[in-house]
Parts: C-alpha cells; sequence; structure tokens
C-alpha cells in the first residue's frame, strides 16, 4: 500500500510538469485539446482537467507558445488545433536542456 503524503506528491509533481509535458506533446505533432488530454493521460498516468488544460493554452497562446487554428471536419464541429510557434520550440528545447539538470540532479540525490 502506498502512503497517503507519495500519493500526495505523486499528484503535485503531475500538476507540476504539465506545462512542460504538454509543450513536450505538441511539440511531437499539433493536437486539439481532447487529442492533447488524452496524451497527457497516457504521458503522465492521470487526467488534466479541462479547468486546468485549456486555461494553459490559452496562456501558450498569450505568451506566444503556441498558435491556435480551426480544423474544419468533415463531420462533427471544427475543433481548435494548437501548435507550437518558434518561441515555442525554442522554450520547450530550454526547457529540456533544464530538465536534463534537474533530472540529474535528483538521480544523484536518490542513488
Amino acid at each position: 500500500m502506498v502512503d497517503e503524503a507519495v500519493l500526495d506528491w505523486e499528484k503535485r509533481w503531475r500538476k507540476a510538469v504539465l506545462p512542460f509535458a504538454a509543450l513536450a506533446v505538441l511539440g511531437e505533432s499539433p493536437k486539439h485539446g481532447y487529442a492533447l488530454a488524452t496524451a497527457l493521460r497516457d504521458l503522465l498516468g492521470a487526467a488534466a482537467p479541462e479547468g486546468t488544460l485549456y486555461p494553459l493554452l490559452n496562456g501558450f497562446e498569450r505568451d506566444g507558445l503556441t498558435v491556435a487554428e480551426w480544423a474544419i471536419q468533415e463531420t462533427g464541429p471544427a475543433r481548435k488545433t494548437y501548435a507550437l510557434t518558434d518561441k515555442g520550440r525554442a522554450t520547450l528545447k530550454a526547457g529540456v536542456e533544464r530538465w536534463a539538470v534537474f533530472s540529474a540532479s535528483l538521480e544523484g540525490l536518490i542513488e
């Protein structure tokens, strides 16, 4: 049985890493909100609630990290698709570099 404190830590880790993970997933290919939420759930092992995900995406767009376009579907409603901008790709690259340093420091701590 996992201690409740550890489960709480894990929940906080997922929330803290969400912006980085979302940029990384969008770095693979443009996605609409539902596809991004599904990819994040598969990656992080927990769902990103709409009340968290869409404000995050709006912030990315406001900060120039993503651009959103409406994609017209042959069937069903149009979907807003998010793609990284050049600034978003540069931010992701910098984040990956910083994550590698952070991760290495944690590896040293737990070894």
